[in-house]
């Protein structure tokens, strides 16, 4: 009876998070309650099923990140950009590689909202798509978040429930794995794109903003060199032996030390509570509630009856078992949240190979892959596209259901069956 009412209270959030009935961290942690009400799930379980070492993984590189753009890293960058394109065509598609890159580092909805808004003025004063600009922006932040370990929830799931670290991304089981496949991916499905919708639009540049005032370059060089001291230690986390949140808080709390520090000798920089402002508590809430959701269908029983269910399918091994996980979780992740998803599937998978005595990590990277590319389908799955659809909206270009599938369902299956294709080829023959 507790697998079924944790099975129904799960479905329940899901469908309120996807319908956009409730605020998701609200969902999330109704769900959580409810939970313990009705359940023998209990509060201190709900506790530790909490990744807090992922949440402070995501709390640090906020604050670092946050620190960058009070200091004008956007700026900087978009008038790098600009100095090195002759078209609007270019400058679009340079924002679009731009922000994807970027995503690799920083919060997907902080990219879109950094970059966004140049993509609708320039799109405005050239004549082009402002839509099309912004969403383009917005599925190319999204896209390039799971190649390395700090740029979005996936790859930190992978952390957590896999134990995938820094260097996993870039070179694992003797073979190229996340940053290298999706970068692939990423310059083909922009190639595909351009052919496809860029290149019909204007190629008159008019001029937009591009100076660098307001930049605080003492602040900038701080701030990045603190950045890549911390993401240098989370490269060489196992020999520090200590977990990546608390590499990410150091490096955070020592950057907002320094400032701090140094405010009180004349400079007029941002306060702590100013970052702190700029912290994603929401999305923290959220991510917190779906650990300690997903915990509940764990501590009842759900996930070892559907990995039960599994093994017969998995243990066919190589391709059909990869094409299997792949597409399932790609399928479901273009209308369900892909955290939420993602999740559920890494735990389950853990449940069966530990039971059926398989190679799980094929099967780890290939749905951490087609949750992600998926999830550019429809806002539902990717919460940080809504963000995206809100900006043009705000600008005063209102965005359709349709108008905006035009652009995301080509932009989604391309990336898909590249990624399916050369993924396939790479890891579907170490399942066994």
């Amino acid at each position: 009876m507790e697998a079924v009412i944790a099975t129904a209270l799960f479905i329940v959030v899901i469908l309120a998070i996807v319908s956009r009935a409730l605020e998701e961290a609200v969902a999330a942690l109704a769900g959580v309650v409810l939970m313990v009400v009705l359940t023998s799930y209990t509060p201190i379980d709900a506790f530790h099923y909490i990744d807090w070492n992922v949440m402070a993984i995501l709390f640090g590189m906020w604050v670092l990140t946050g620190y960058m753009v009070k200091a004008g890293f956007s700026q900087v960058v978009l008038s790098y950009i600009r100095r090195r394109v002759q078209s609007y065509r270019s400058l679009i598609l340079m924002l679009a590689v731009t922000a994807g890159f970027v995503s690799l580092f920083v919060d997907n909805v902080l990219v879109i909202l950094l970059f966004g808004g140049l993509a609708i003025e320039a799109a405005r004063r050239s004549g082009g798509n402002p839509v099309l600009a912004v969403v383009l922006i917005g599925l190319s932040a999204n896209f390039m978040g799971t190649a390395l370990l700090m740029g979005d929830l996936p790859p930190q799931l992978l952390h957590s429930i896999a134990g995938a670290e820094f260097s996993d991304f870039i070179w694992s089981h003797g073979r190229p794995s996340s940053f290298p496949l999706l970068t692939i991916t990423f310059i083909l499905t922009l190639a595909a794109y351009y052919l496809l919708y860029i290149r019909e639009e204007p190629g008159e540049l008019n001029t937009i903003y591009d100076d660098e005032e307001g930049v605080d370059r003492g602040l900038l060089l701080l701030s990045t060199i603190f950045f890549a001291l911390t993401v240098a230690g989370m490269a060489i986390r196992p020999l520090l032996g200590v977990p990546l949140g608390f590499i990410t808080v150091t490096g955070a709390v020592l950057l907002a030390l320094t400032v701090e520090a140094t405010k009180r000798m004349g400079r007029e920089w941002p306060g702590f509570d100013e970052i702190l402002g700029e912290v994603e508590w929401r999305a923290l809430l959220y991510y917190a509630g779906l650990f300690a959701l997903v915990g509940g269908l764990e501590h009842s029983g759900v996930l070892e009856m559907v990995a039960e269910w599994l093994i017969p399918y998995l243990m066919a091994g190589g391709v059909a078992a990869y094409t299997i996980s792949y597409w399932v979780v790609g399928a479901l992740s273009t209308v369900v949240e892909h955290d939420a998803l993602l999740l559920t599937f890494l735990y389950i998978i853990r449940d069966a190979s530990e039971a059926g005595g398989f190679n799980p990590w094929p099967l780890y990277w290939g749905m951490a892959w087609s949750a992600t590319l998926a999830s550019n389908t429809t806002t539902a799955a990717a919460p940080a596209l809504y963000v995206a659809v809100t900006l043009a909206e705000e600008k005063g270009y209102r965005v359709s259901a349709g108008e905006f599938l035009k652009y995301s369902v080509p932009f989604s299956l391309t990336s898909l069956f590249i990624q399916y294709i050369l993924s396939s080829m790479v890891w579907a023959p170490l399942i066994h």
